[in-house]
């Protein structure tokens, strides 16, 4: 099985989805904005209110605001692709002059890979259902046919081949045992630079240490790469955590399953958005990783960097859609909090009711809809002819909850149709234009 063990290792490494925006049925009226030039004079700092939705479903919010630390402006971005001098600064900035290869898989790895996986399988059985255990077996089995051919080396290669489909990715010593993937994809919906430096290392799954990166070290070591690629001023912090790491396809199928080893290697990730003149731009787990919803031909994704560090510095970083920002208006006035909320409130009384949940088949009088935070900033629509605008918008962030029969709240995953233990926060319940009072579908993009 040709490249096995690196989808293995990318399919371990992905993280759960969130939840999606819910279908817009109605669209809120345009709200009057205010004339006020002083954006952030009356913002109260918290937000205490609950609603009845329809067919029993409740809103509730408790939500601190978050103000924005700069002007509002108005804006355009242009996209612009990868290319060749870029990411040779890039890997300058990463790896310096190491030797660059052909992604390959030794024989040493492949057998290591398989070692461990059968002795995670042996400690997790009880947590393994027979249809689990013969999945992992089908993939082992496909990784023992392809070591006979397995090559001891790589091939050396050029930049020029991380720009191709067909195995783009190159492999990179990095130092302290670590070889790193790199490879830079465009398409029409999306232009994605990864360097991935945590692949599978029999170590890792053997000798766990704690994290001892703190946030500011994350954050600090992220400033300097950008530092490098003359990027700094241009970037802001939108988001930073920790995330436990799934080197093998054991760790992946237990995780699906709610189990976890009792010790994980974790990692510390930054994430960073584009500055919209002097305002940072919102962010949603939807902006990441797209907003599809069933109905949806593509996600709409918009720049975002990630950067994600262990104990010996740099594992992961991720750029997608890389744009320039050019601000057109500056200073605009916005529409107050009360009307944004009652734009936000119209949209969800005419979108959740029983039939949103009735595919999931949960209840409707057992869930919440709970806003935990609203942020006042910057984000991008789509404008006409597939233009990007940048515009000012009220963000609603929290989750769908649900209370399962035996009185536990979990989480409701609409897109996957599921109940989840575990969400990476930042979940975009609604995103109200700022200008008009309108709402902006984040699954459409306007």
């Amino acid at each position: 099985m040709k490249y096995v063990l690196l989808m293995v290792i990318c399919a371990a490494m992905l993280l759960a989805g969130c939840v999606p925006t819910p279908e817009l049925k109605k669209q809120a009226e345009p709200a009057a904005v205010n004339s006020g030039d002083t954006i952030t004079q009356n913002i109260p700092d918290t937000l205490d209110r609950e609603e009845a939705l329809a067919d029993g479903i409740r809103l509730k919010v408790k939500a601190n605001v978050v103000k924005p630390d700069g002007e509002l402006s108005v804006g355009t971005v242009k996209r612009y692709p990868f290319d060749v001098s870029m990411v040779k600064r890039l890997g300058v900035i990463l790896w310096g002059n190491a030797p660059m290869y052909e992604y390959y898989e030794p024989k040493h790895e492949l057998a290591e890979y398989i070692v461990a996986c059968r002795e995670q399988m042996e400690a997790a059985k009880d947590a393994l259902s027979d249809s689990d255990i013969a999945f992992i077996e089908t993939t082992l089995k496909d990784m023992e046919a392809a070591m006979p051919n397995a090559p001891d080396e790589g091939k050396p290669a050029t930049y020029e081949k991380i720009f191709g489909y067909d195995n783009g990715f190159i492999k990179v010593d990095t130092g302290k045992g670590r070889q790193a993937l790199f490879q830079a994809l465009s398409s029409e919906h999306r232009n994605i630079l990864s360097f991935l430096d945590l692949g599978f290392k029999k170590q890792l799954v053997e000798e766990i240490e704690p994290l001892r990166v703190t946030e500011e070290d994350a954050i600090r070591q992220a400033n300097e790469i950008l530092d490098q690629l003359g990027l700094k001023d241009q970037f802001s912090v939108v988001k930073t955590g920790v995330h436990p790491i799934n080197h093998t396809i054991v760790d992946q199928v237990l995780a699906n399953k709610g189990y976890h080893f009792p010790e994980r290697h974790e990692r510390r990730y930054v994430i960073f958005m584009r500055k919209i003149g002097n305002a940072k731009q919102v962010y949603s787990e939807q902006i990441q990783y797209g907003s599809t919803d069933g109905g949806y031909d593509a996600a709409v994704f918009w720049e975002v960097m990630e950067f994600q560090f262990d104990n010996d510095g740099l594992v992961s970083f991720t750029w997608q859609e890389p744009g320039d920002v050019t601000v057109t208006e500056k200073a605009v006035s916005v529409i107050d909090l009360d009307t944004a909320y009652e734009a936000m409130l119209t949209y969800l009384r005419s979108s959740q009711n029983r039939y949103t949940y009735e595919e999931c088949d949960l209840l409707p009088e057992r869930v919440t809809i709970s806003i935990d935070r609203i942020e006042l900033g910057m984000s991008c629509i789509l404008g006409t002819n597939r233009t990007i605008e940048a515009v000012p918008v009220w963000e609603f962030y929290g989750e769908i909850e649900y209370e399962d029969g035996s009185g536990r709240t979990r989480c409701v995953n609409l897109r996957e149709g599921r109940l989840t233990d575990e969400t990476r926060g930042c979940n975009s319940i609604c995103t109200i234009n700022a200008l008009n009072g309108k709402r902006i579908d984040r699954g459409l993009g306007y």
